[in-house]
Formats: C-alpha cells, structure tokens, sequence
C-alpha cells in the first residue's frame, strides 16, 4: 500500500505505508492510523532538496516533527517570532529547497491521497496554518526557544560606553579652554599693571 503525494507544478511521488518515519521510528501507517482514529487529520512533510549535479530528491517526515526540527521560536524585545532554524534534510544534510506540507484527511473517500495545503512560508507567516498542523499541541510551546536578550544588552551596553567617552571628551576639552582662558585673562592682567607702572615712572621723570 502506497499514499500519493501530488502539488501541481511538482514531481508526483509516493510513500510506502510499511516505510519507517526517523524521527519517531513508527510505520507511517500507525502514525496515520493512530491520527484517523482520534479523528484528526494526518499531515506529512515532504522535503524537496535540490543540487546543481543531481536530480531533485523528496524525503518524508511527520509534520510535527519536522517543524520541531526546522523552526524555533525567538523572543526578544520585540516579543515572539517564528524563524528558520535548520535548513538542511535531517537525512542526507543536503540544503532544502523547500518543505511541503501535506493533508491525509480522516473522512475521504480517498485515504490514500495526501492533499497540498502549502509550504514552509505559510508555517513561518500564519499562526491558523501552525495549528492545523499541530492540531492538539500549540506551535509556539512545541517549538524550541532562543532567547536574544543578551544580545540587546551587550549593544545597550557598547552605547552607554560610547556616550560615557564622549562626555568626557567633553568634559576634559571645557578643561582645556577654561585653562586657556584663566592663562589669557592673567596675563592680560599682569601687561595691565606692567604698563600703569611704567607711564607712572615716565610721568614722574617728565615732571622733574
């Protein structure tokens, strides 16, 4: 028994139902099974990854651990972001093209064919795709978490350096040039009195 995955525009392919999802080492068709009977959908993960010497090559996964794997949740002063994480096949570590997301709906007349309903983008842009894949389980506590605060403090920490040096530069020039003023102003002082005594001595020389 075999699901067909099939996006228009995309090579068509399909899965083995006896095949062995790695990241929980079950059959895909127990993970399947176990989603229908709780009346869920089932959604894969297809792996599109492309080289330049090689053709494209599909490797398929549980949609939520996939999404483990390639996203992470980041909180920072800006409050929370979804973002790429990884971006290479778990696999074969080739850089991935794309990750597509297909549906296995529980009620169809055709069980064995897995609907597109969009890529990684739409998981990176919409919070209502995120809970359709993870159905039960919230996206946001699912994913891994990177904190980016001592980031923000190390730059508020340069800043408050770099204004500190300025206020001293500053600071130490107003030194200078009141220096240079106190010097000006005395010697202004000491030609002042200089030249009293000096007119004094010539009006006292003239006078005799």
């Amino acid at each position: 028994m075999a699901y067909l995955l099939e996006k228009s525009g995309s090579s068509r392919c399909t899965l083995e139902a006896n095949k062995r999802e790695q990241f929980t080492q079950k059959l895909f068709s127990d993970l399947i099974n176990d989603s229908h009977t709780k009346e869920h959908d089932y959604f894969l993960a297809r792996v599109h990854c492309a080289e330049a010497s090689k053709k494209d090559t599909f490797y398929c996964y549980d949609a939520r651990q996939l999404c483990k794997y390639v996203f992470e949740m980041v909180i920072s002063t800006e409050g929370r972001k979804i973002r790429i994480k990884n971006f290479k096949d778990p696999i074969s570590a080739q850089d991935i093209k794309e990750v597509q997301f297909f549906r296995l709906k529980y009620d169809t007349d055709a069980p064995l064919k897995a609907e597109y309903v969009g890529n990684h983008d739409n998981f990176l842009d919409s919070n209502c795709f995120r809970s359709r894949i993870f159905c039960t389980e919230d996206a946001l506590d699912a994913l891994s978490v990177n904190f980016q605060f001592n980031a923000v403090k190390e730059t508020k920490l340069v800043d408050k350096r770099r204004v500190f040096g300025m206020f001293m530069m500053i600071v130490c020039l107003l030194i200078f040039i009141t220096t240079i003023v106190i010097l000006i102003e005395r010697d202004k002082k000491h030609l002042g009195t200089d030249g009293h005594k000096i007119g004094q001595k010539l009006f006292f020389y003239n006078k005799h």
